[in-house]
């Protein structure tokens, strides 16, 4: 998770933070409370998490929200809610930073 601190920094170039939105995919190896929790402890702005639904595409034409199993830890179990079979993940599956403030 440093990753996404480091990622941020160099992403506004290091200067001073407001706040930052972050959109934490479902299907994503971060848990939205493991990443609040992180920040709390290391980040120096204010900030928000927003959980975005995952939006999957299977080969049996079905193209919608994955049907998630288990999601312990970093590993999230899904499939399609039509045929049961591993669809292609298009959208909810990674780490965000969708709005960044600077401090003037």
């Amino acid at each position: 998770m440093i990753r996404i601190l480091e990622d941020l920094r160099a992403g506004t170039k290091g200067q001073p933070l407001k706040s930052v939105l972050f959109e934490v995919g479902e299907l994503s190896e971060i848990r939205p409370e493991e990443l609040e929790e992180f920040l709390k402890e290391n980040a120096d702005f204010e900030f928000e998490i927003e959980e975005k639904k995952a939006k999957v595409k299977c080969k049996c034409g079905y193209e919608g929200m994955a049907e998630i199993i288990d999601a312990e830890d970093s590993d999230v179990v899904f499939m399609c809610s039509k045929c049961g079979d591993i669809p292609e993940v298009i959208s909810g599956d990674c780490v965000k930073i969708s709005n960044v403030e600077l401090k003037q």
